[in-house]
């Protein structure tokens, strides 16, 4: 079964009146504001535009849970900095999504809106399901490993995880501070550089010519499934059709280099972020990560950290020749009981590079398929323009 409609609510009052009608079946909420609609702006860019945010991020006068089920608070007294400058550019938080147990990988009880059946990721679950359901035009969302790009990618919209520190992180409950980003869920391209324009003071995200594409089909290829990776190669033979620049690159190396020394910073930050929360009780997948994470030691952190710092260079070197880096993103979503595999995102977080993932296909049972998209670390604006000619490129062709 499906909740999808064709188009996101316009107007708070449409956003709460679609999450009335069917988000007891989805679960994408944790708290909806039915006040909401008393304040509507008159005016900035953004003005009257409904939006969700994750429930790791403070929310003046909403309560914040955390995704945890033993632990209550009252309302947050100020706004999250993210959250504060959508505010001032018009738009109105209408309620928190549901979030995994602090970012973690225990399943949300949120669904998909493609099938309720399926998962529809983690961490940013619910930001997700809401965007992917058209109950708002975009969510925020934050991604540590791969959360918010791979739940996009599950529900059919475009996930945009910014360059790390494009976003300032006060009021956001932190995991691992390195790779710690506030990212956005968005309906599309148009709705996701009108929301990055808030944080990226001068944006012009309007595309100025075909882009010059890195297409690295091999990057983790055997964690794919065929459909997903003929939807990748119709990507680059369409874009190429369009005019877009396509050279096919081997998957760089390093890529795959990056998978232990992520988990080793991650498990390292999180253990000392997370720990003393655990008196609130934890779900099983975060408390037996908790209770494993002292074997990782400083020494092994600080080894993974330098690891970062020299490879990070390699891989600003490669993608500065490009445009764009394409990559395959995602299998399918699977069933309730996954959060989805985290590996192939990975990489472009632990170097804390841009990356966005574009809906492209759906499998033989109807669940979407997207592709990934990595920029050079600070290059978020050729990464919004790329993906905006790639999305309307994909159009074109029908």
């Amino acid at each position: 079964m499906s909740v999808t409609p064709q188009a996101p609510a316009a107007t708070v009052a449409e956003a709460i009146a679609r999450i009335d009608r069917n988000d007891a079946q989805l679960q994408a909420w944790i708290y909806v504001d039915r006040d909401a609609a008393r304040t509507v702006p008159a005016n900035g860019p953004l003005a009257g535009m409904p939006f969700g945010v994750k429930d790791i991020i403070e929310v003046s006068g909403m309560p914040t849970r955390y995704g945890l089920e033993n632990f209550g608070i009252a309302a947050a007294p100020i706004d999250a900095w993210c959250v504060a400058a959508l505010r001032a550019a018009g738009a109105v938080p209408v309620g928190k999504t549901h979030s995994t147990a602090l970012a973690f990988r225990d399943p949300a009880p949120t669904r998909n809106p493609h099938n309720l059946e399926h998962t529809p990721g983690g961490s940013s679950a619910g930001s997700a399901a809401a965007v992917g359901a058209g109950h708002v035009p975009f969510a925020l969302a934050t991604q540590t490993l791969g959360s918010t790009v791979r739940p996009a990618a599950f529900c059919g919209v475009v996930g945009y995880k910014p360059t790390h520190g494009t976003i300032p992180g006060q009021g956001v409950t932190p995991q691992a501070p390195t790779f710690d980003t506030v990212g956005i869920i968005a309906a599309n391209m148009q709705i996701t550089a009108q929301v990055a324009a808030v944080f990226l003071a001068g944006l012009d995200t309007e595309p100025t010519g075909a882009p010059r594409i890195a297409y690295a089909p091999g990057a983790f290829a055997d964690r794919f499934e065929p459909a997903v990776l003929g939807a990748l190669q119709a990507t680059a033979d369409g874009v190429a059709a369009a005019g877009a620049t396509v050279e096919r690159i081997d998957a760089p190396a390093i890529a795959g280099e990056a998978i232990a020394p992520h988990w080793t910073i991650s498990t390292f930050e999180a253990n000392a972020v997370l720990r003393p929360l655990r008196v609130y009780g934890f779900p099983p997948l975060l408390d037996a990560f908790i209770a494993a994470a002292p074997e990782t030691t400083y020494d092994m952190y600080r080894a993974a950290l330098e690891f970062r710092a020299r490879t990070r260079t390699q891989i600003a070197a490669l993608l500065a020749r490009y445009d764009v880096l394409l990559l395959a993103c995602a299998n399918p979503a699977p069933g309730l009981d996954s959060t989805g595999d985290v590996v192939p995102f990975m990489p472009w977080t632990f170097w804390g590079l841009p990356v966005l993932t574009l809906p492209v296909a759906r499998s033989a049972a109807g669940l979407p398929i997207g592709v990934q998209l990595v920029a050079a670390p600070g290059a978020d604006a050729t990464l919004l323009r790329a993906a905006r000619w790639i999305e309307r490129s994909i159009a074109a062709r029908g």
